[in-house]
C-alpha cells in the first residue's frame, strides 16, 4: 500500500503572515497576496494610482513585472520618493511578518526585542603565512588573469558592453592598488557565507577576517573551515547550543558550527552585535533559497543588516541581479538603442514571427524627474523567476538606499547571470545560457569569474570615496547606487530585453546542437572528401604518371577544385547567420580572395598548366583536408590529440606556401590582362603596389592570430592530457 504523507511540520521561526483560511479551515499564508500588498504599500507612500494598479492586478504570477518596473520609475521621480517607497515597504514587512517559537506567534518587530539569547563563538586562523604582496587574480576560461592580461580582458569587456566603463575602471583600480588588496585588518560579516555567488574564498585569499553565518550543515562548514585553514585569513562563526570551542575537537567543529537564519534570527542579531565589537565591519547579504523562502531569508538578513548599521555603523554589501529593473547610465541606454540596427536579421524576424513576444527592444523611453532631470530605466526582469525573487531583490535595493541615507557605505553592484551549479541543474536555463552569446554582447560566466570581479568591486567601494555607494557622493536619485560598477553581462546593452531572448535562446540551442550541428558536421565532412579528392588528383598528375584524359594540370583537378572552393561560399552565410563564431567580414574577405584566384585559374588559359598551380593546389588541399576534418570531428566531440596538433601546426609551412602560390598565379596571369585599368590605373600597378602588399599584410595578421591560437589550444590540450593521466 502507498505510504500516506504525514501532516506538514509545524511552522517555526520567521514566516509569511496569515492571509485567511483554506478549504479545511486551516490558516493560509498566501505569498502572492502578501507580496502584492508589500509592493502596493511601498508605492502608496508616493503614488496611490500605482498602488491601486498592483492591488487590482489579476494573474500576479505572470503579470508582476510591469509593477516592479513601475516602482523603479516612481522611485526615480525624486530622492525623497525613493526613500519613502523603500521605508514603507520594509516597515510593512516588519509589522506583518510573523515569528513563531514554541507554538507562540509574535509580530516580527516584537520578536526581535523579545528574545535575548546568543551563541558561543568559534574561531579558526588560516595556516598560510601572509604573503609579501597581494595580487588580484581573476579565473577566466581556464586561465588566471592578472596584471596586463587582466587589464586587456577588462578593456575587452568594456568595449564589448559586457560591463560598464565604471565597472572596468573600478576593477583596474583595485588591481593596481596593492594596499587595498591587503584585507588583514578588514572584517566581513557574510550572511550565507557558503553561497555560490558569495566572496568567501576570494576574501580569505586576501587575508580577510570573516564572520560567517550559514546553516548548520556539516558539509558546508567542512568546506568553509577547510578553505580557511588553507588561507592566511580568519574565520569566526556561531556554535550550536551545547558546544564550546575549547572542548570541541577540530574534527567535530563541522558538526558544531552554524545557525538558522529563519528560526534563530534574534539570536544571530544579538551575537553579531557583540562579536568582535571593537572592529568596524562590512555586512553582506548573500544567502539565496529559491521560491517563497527567498523573501523570508532576505527579510532575516535585513533584520541583521539593519541592526549592524544602527549599532555598529557597519557598511553594507549586496549583489544585485541583472534580471531586475534598474536606472542605467545614458551610455548603456544609447548602446541598447544602437544595437537594434546591428542585430542579425533572424533576431529581428523572431520578433515578427512571435507577434512581438520575442526579441523585444531593450531601450525604453526616458523618464523625467520632478526636478527635470532625464533618467533611463532598463527592464531586465525575467518573468519565470517569479514575483518572490523580484520582491527579495527589491528588498535589498530598499535596504541599500536606506543604509546609504543613514550614513554608511554601501556596495551593491550588479553581478552577471552566472553558470552556478544550481542554475545549470535547470535544463532550460542551461540551454539558454549556452547560446545567449549569440545575442551580443551577452556573456554568461562561471562562478569563479563572478566571485573574483564582484569581490574586487566590493573592495573598490570600501576604499574609493568617489563612488555612488558612498554617502558623500552626490546623486540625482538613490537608485543610482546600482547604476555604477555594473558587471551586467550584457543585459543593459543588448538590443533586446533579457526576458524576451530566453525562449529564442533555448530554441537556438536545439537548432544549433541538433540541426545546425549535424548540418555543419556534414558540410565539413563533404569538404574534407572533396579536398582529399583534389589532393589525390593533384598528386596523380604531378607524381604518379598523370590523370587519364587530362593533358593539363587544370584538366586533371580543376573541376573539383572549382566546385569545392565555390561551395565554401556557404561559409559566408554560416558566419552571417551566427551558425559559427567566425566574424562575417573576415570570412567574406577570406572566401572572396580565394574566389578571385580560382576564377583567374578557371578563365585564364596561360595559368592552367603553369608552375604556380603546383604549390597552390598542394598548400590549399592539404590545409583544407586537415582543417575541415578537424572541424567535423570537433563538432562530434571526437578529435584525437594528434589531429589537433596537425590542425594547429601544418599552417606553419602551408600558409606562406599558399600565399606565395596565389601571388605567383596572379603574376603569371597579368600578361593576359594587359591594358586593363582598375580605378583608372594599369592592373599591373594595382596588383604589385596595392594587392600584393595587402596579401602579405593579411598573411602576417592571420599567421600571428594562428600562432596565438596554437599556443592556447595546444597548452589546453596538454593540460587536459596531464589531468586525465593523473586521474
Amino acid at each position: 500500500a502507498a505510504m500516506k504523507r504525514g501532516p506538514p511540520p509545524p511552522i517555526d521561526g520567521l514566516s509569511w503572515p496569515v492571509t485567511g483560511v483554506d478549504e479545511e479551515g486551516k490558516q493560509a499564508r498566501s505569498t502572492q497576496t502578501t507580496g502584492k500588498e508589500i509592493l502596493a504599500v511601498a508605492l502608496e507612500a508616493v503614488d496611490a494610482s500605482a498602488a491601486a494598479a498592483v492591488r487590482s492586478e489579476k494573474g500576479w504570477r505572470f503579470k508582476y513585472r510591469r509593477h516592479f518596473v513601475k516602482s523603479v520609475e516612481v522611485s526615480a521621480s525624486s530622492p525623497e520618493a525613493a526613500l519613502k517607497v523603500a521605508a514603507a515597504g520594509l516597515d510593512y514587512m516588519y509589522d506583518k511578518f510573523e515569528f513563531i517559537r514554541d507554538g507562540k506567534t509574535y509580530v516580527l518587530r516584537d520578536a526581535l526585542a523579545q528574545f535575548k539569547g546568543s551563541f558561543a563563538t568559534g574561531f579558526i586562523k588560516g595556516n598560510k603565512p601572509k604573503p609579501n604582496k597581494f595580487e588580484l587574480e581573476v579565473p577566466y576560461n581556464g586561465q588566471i588573469l592578472k596584471g596586463d592580461s587582466l587589464q586587456r580582458q577588462i578593456d575587452k569587456w568594456v568595449r564589448q558592453g559586457v560591463c560598464e566603463l565604471s565597472c572596468g575602471s573600478a576593477i583596474s583600480q583595485v588591481a593596481n592598488a596593492e594596499p587595498w588588496l591587503d584585507l588583514s585588518d578588514r572584517y566581513f560579516v557574510l550572511l550565507g557565507a557558503g553561497a555560490a555567488m558569495g566572496p568567501f574564498q576570494v576574501l580569505l585569499a586576501l587575508g580577510a577576517n570573516i564572520i560567517a553565518v550559514d546553516i548548520g550543515r556539516p558539509d558546508i562548514w567542512k568546506r568553509l573551515i577547510s578553505q580557511t585553514k588553507d588561507s592566511c585569513g580568519t574565520l569566526t562563526f556561531p556554535m550550536k547550543p551545547g558546544f564550546k570551542q575549547p572542548s570541541t575537537p577540530d574534527d567535530s567543529l563541522y558538526e558544531a558550527a552554524g545557525c538558522n537564519l529563519f528560526t534563530q534570527t534574534p539570536e544571530i542579531k544579538n551575537w553579531l552585535r557583540e562579536v568582535t565589537p571593537s572592529e568596524k565591519a562590512c555586512v553582506g547579504g548573500y544567502a539565496y533559497i529559491p521560491g517563497d523562502l527567498f523573501p523570508r531569508v532576505a527579510l532575516a538578513m535585513d533584520v541583521i543588516i539593519k541592526e549592524l548599521v544602527e549599532t555598529r555603523g557597519a557598511s553594507v554589501a549586496f549583489l544585485c541581479t541583472p534580471t531586475d529593473a534598474h536606472l542605467v547610465p545614458p551610455a548603456a541606454h544609447a548602446a541598447a538603442k544602437a544595437a537594434i540596427k546591428k542585430a542579425p536579421l533572424w533576431q529581428k524576424m523572431a520578433n515578427l514571427v512571435s507577434m512581438g513576444k520575442w526579441c523585444v527592444p531593450n531601450a525604453r523611453k526616458p523618464i523625467t524627474t520632478s526636478a527635470g532631470e532625464t533618467l533611463y530605466v532598463v527592464d531586465a526582469l525575467v518573468v519565470p523567476q517569479g514575483p518572490n525573487y523580484a520582491l527579495a531583490k527589491r528588498m535589498q535595493h530598499w535596504r541599500a538606499m536606506l543604509a546609504r541615507e543613514a550614513g554608511v557605505i554601501v556596495s551593491s553592484n550588479v553581478a552577471p547571470s552566472t553558470r552556478t551549479y544550481s542554475v545549470m541543474q535547470n535544463k532550460l536555463f542551461s540551454y539558454g545560457y549556452a547560446t545567449m552569446h549569440h545575442f551580443k554582447p551577452f556573456e554568461i560566466p562561471g562562478p569563479e569569474l563572478s566571485n573574483s570581479v564582484m569581490t574586487a568591486l566590493l573592495i573598490h567601494d570600501l576604499n574609493e570615496p568617489m563612488h555612488a555607494g558612498n554617502p558623500k557622493m552626490p546623486l540625482v536619485n538613490p537608485q543610482q547606487i546600482f547604476s555604477q560598477g555594473s558587471f551586467h553581462g550584457g543585459a543593459w546593452r543588448c538590443a533586446f530585453t533579457f526576458d524576451s531572448i530566453g525562449a529564442p535562446s533555448v530554441l537556438l540551442y536545439y537548432v544549433l546542437n541538433f540541426v545546425v550541428k549535424y548540418y555543419l558536421a556534414a558540410y565539413n565532412a563533404l569538404q574534407t572528401i572533396g579536398w582529399a579528392y583534389v589532393l589525390y588528383l593533384a598528386s596523380s598528375h604531378y607524381f604518379l604518371g598523370g590523370v587519364p584524359g587530362a593533358s593539363t594540370a587544370w584538366e586533371a583537378f580543376g573541376s573539383p577544385l572549382f566546385l569545392f572552393q565555390n561551395l565554401a561560399g556557404l561559409e559566408v552565410a554560416h558566419a552571417a547567420t551566427g551558425m559559427v563564431r567566425a566574424g562575417f567580414a573576415t570570412t567574406l574577405l577570406q572566401v572572396f580572395s580565394r574566389f578571385a584566384i580560382v576564377y583567374i585559374m578557371a578563365y585564364t588559359a596561360t595559368i592552367q598548366d603553369s608552375w604556380p598551380l603546383q604549390p597552390t593546389v598542394f598548400a590549399w588541399s592539404i590545409t583544407e583536408v586537415v582543417r575541415y576534418s578537424w572541424y567535423a570531428l570537433n563538432l562530434l566531440g571526437v578529435v584525437p590529440a594528434a589531429h589537433t596538433w596537425l590542425r594547429f601546426t601544418t599552417f606553419l609551412p602551408l600558409y606562406p606556401l599558399g600565399v606565395f602560390g596565389e601571388m605567383a598565379t596572379m603574376h603569371v596571369a597579368l600578361p593576359s590582362a594587359a591594358g586593363t585599368l582598375v580605378l583608372g590605373l594599369p592592373i599591373e600597378k594595382v596588383t604589385y603596389y596595392l594587392i600584393f602588399p595587402m596579401w602579405v599584410a593579411g598573411l602576417a595578421l592571420l599567421y600571428t592570430h594562428m600562432l596565438s591560437q596554437r599556443k592556447k589550444v595546444l597548452a589546453k590540450a596538454k593540460a587536459h592530457a596531464t589531468k586525465n593521466k593523473d586521474a
